[in-house]
């Protein structure tokens, strides 16, 4: 036996459980959106700072380059790399002020300018005295970055990653252009170093602005090739440096951003736009401080959450008893009836329905009233009788209230889908009754298949959409009748089966073979053929695209009438198209007149 439920707990417990599916569905929708939203809206407005902060950098990188240019090219370091023949101590002592002066002019226009020097070995024997300052003429043997020579080889500049200043500072971390020199007979005079401050960038890149550079930023600024020139992080993500740095494999060409996920925390990549020639910027941020509004609101609206489902329980409790008040009244009529009380009736109801089973209770007591008395009166066979005599009256009486309840919502809801469908559906049993012949035109079948496709687009609205591309010299070409419907209809019930976001797209076009031959083409955007998939069936009923049909019969019903009609050089193809659905070919003969239609039915 079947566990019975009492009506006000069943009606309770399924509006409560009803209102936390929904408020659950809904906060976490809204909570998803959001999100989504404050993470596109955070990433672009982040990627046109990180856009701001190349565009700086590659500007200091490109001044930087150029400013080697203009030194390497100055009359005053030629003359210093190419006449040097009769040069004394004091001589040496002179140029090296004069030098070294002169590139102080650099130092001091351009703050983010560590220093400059100038590596030759033309003065060899003079090279050993102490130094004059930080912009001065150093022999080749007191370059710091020897091993980043080697690419002098195939190029005439390189710019080497931060590193420390090893002469005078080695706390300070800089990044050095180098830049070869050339002597009038093209052979090596000397190199031009410019180290520039990393702490400069470091100042440019993470301002007090916290919009712009939030406290938990760490950057990595990468060269053409993807090599790592600096790295620049809050104090808070040092240590995590070298597991960003595994990441920069992950990174494409063009400008974007990704999610990370590293030891349980979430971050944010961003980065720029890679160019052949110019650097690029890595941006790792931590998703706590970006989505702090986002949690805000997600607080906010578990809090809201709680409030209402502490508001559902009592509002739930007195709907599900307001309405089901009438309901024990009439139970307690019944008990009444069963004593014999047949006197007894009801209070007219507020809501209409309850007011019509008052009403019908009434009315069903006073019948039975006097129901009984007549009963009284008369011998068991005859009240018997009596009673289905009165039983055949009350059926037809419940009947009519019935149909007049289906006529009278009917109207109330001026359904006029019901007349589009009914006007649609004659239209096609008229195109495929067509007088008894198995021929039609093209153009009749189209329109029988349109028929049908118009009356699916009406249950499935925008979620499907059927197109015609066919010439009209085919149009006017006999066919047998109602092939194109069932290859329509098992892209519904089949192609559409898993489909949810997608438009479900059905296309017939027409082309020609040869002089008597052509083909209809049946193209979808459906899930394709998959001869593996077992539980199909029951992933189409749970579709919202699903309909009940013939499905392969109809098919089969096709292929069969093709070769009956016209013979087994005639028939169907189906299979996958490239991209995704399925591609139906049908091929028939060019009966462009009756005359031949009854030629090729002669001949079968």
């Amino acid at each position: 036996m079947k566990r019975q439920w009492k009506l006000r707990p069943f009606l309770f417990s399924v509006m409560v459980m009803s209102n936390i599916f929904f408020l659950l569905l809904i906060t976490i929708a809204i909570y998803v959106s959001v999100t989504y939203f404050f993470t596109k809206q955070i990433s672009e407005a982040r990627l046109q700072v990180l856009y701001s902060n190349q565009l700086q950098l590659i500007e200091r990188v490109e001044d930087v380059e150029g400013m080697a240019l203009t030194i390497s090219t100055h009359p005053i370091i030629k003359d210093v790399l190419e006449h040097n023949d009769s040069i004394d101590l004091y001589d040496y002592i002179l140029l090296q002020r004069k030098v070294s002066e002169w590139l102080n002019t650099f130092t001091f226009v351009k703050p983010y300018i560590d220093s400059i020097q100038i590596y030759t070995d033309q003065y060899a024997q003079y090279q050993q005295i102490g130094p004059v300052g930080k912009n001065m003429i150093l022999p080749l043997t007191k370059m710091p970055w020897k091993e980043e020579m080697p690419q002098f080889s195939d190029m005439d500049a390189i710019w080497v990653p931060s590193h420390g200043e090893t002469m005078w500072d080695p706390e300070k971390r800089v990044l050095t252009y180098v830049l070869k020199i050339y002597n009038r007979k093209g052979g090596t005079a000397g190199f031009v170093a410019i180290n520039m401050n990393e702490d400069s960038w470091v100042r440019l890149f993470f301002k007090n602005n916290a919009e712009s550079s939030p406290t938990n930023r760490s950057l990595l600024v990468l060269d053409s090739n993807n090599r790592i020139m600096s790295r620049m992080s809050a104090d808070m993500n040092s240590r995590l440096m070298k597991t960003f740095e595994s990441y920069l494999d992950t990174i494409n060409q063009q400008a974007g951003y990704r999610q990370l996920d590293m030891n349980g925390n979430k971050y944010l990549m961003i980065y720029s736009m890679k160019n052949q020639e110019k650097w690029r910027i890595v941006e790792f941020l931590e998703n706590d401080q970006l989505y702090r509004d986002v949690q805000i609101i997600r607080n906010i609206m578990l809090i809201i959450g709680v409030v209402i489902l502490l508001f559902i329980f009592p509002v739930s409790s007195y709907l599900s008893s307001r309405i089901i008040r009438p309901v024990p009244d009439l139970l307690k009529g019944f008990q009444q009836i069963e004593k014999g009380n047949f006197d007894t009736s009801l209070k007219k109801h507020s809501i209409v329905e309850f007011n019509k089973l008052v009403h019908a209770f009434n009315l069903m007591a006073i019948r039975l009233q006097g129901t009984i008395e007549e009963l009284d009166k008369k011998n068991r066979l005859k009240r018997d009788l009596e009673l289905t005599v009165l039983q055949s009256q009350i059926n037809p009486h419940f009947l009519y209230n019935t149909l007049d309840m289906i006529n009278w919502a009917a109207a109330m809801k001026g359904n006029m889908e019901v007349s589009f469908m009914a006007s649609k559906l004659a239209k096609l049993f008229r195109i495929s009754l067509s007088g008894g012949s198995p021929f039609i035109v093209l153009q009749e079948e189209l329109e029988h298949a349109g028929l049908y496709a118009q009356i699916q687009q009406l249950r499935l609205q925008d979620r499907f959409m059927y197109s015609e591309h066919v010439k009209p010299n085919f149009k006017q070409c006999y066919v047998p009748k109602i092939i194109l419907q069932p290859f329509i209809e098992n892209s519904i019930i089949h192609g559409f089966s898993v489909l949810h976001e997608e438009k479900a797209e059905v296309s017939v076009s027409a082309e020609r073979i040869d002089e008597d031959t052509f083909k209809i083409i049946i193209v979808d955007n459906g899930t394709g053929l998959d001869r593996q998939q077992k539980d199909e069936s029951e992933q189409r009923k749970k579709s919202s695209l699903y309909v009940s049909g013939s499905g392969g019969y109809g098919i089969k019903n096709v292929r069969e009438r093709l070769e009956l009609y016209l013979g087994s050089q005639y028939g169907v193809h189906i299979e996958n198209r490239e991209t995704r659905g399925v591609k139906v070919t049908i091929t028939l003969p060019y009966l462009d007149s009756i005359h031949k239609v009854n030629c090729i039915s002669n001949l079968k």
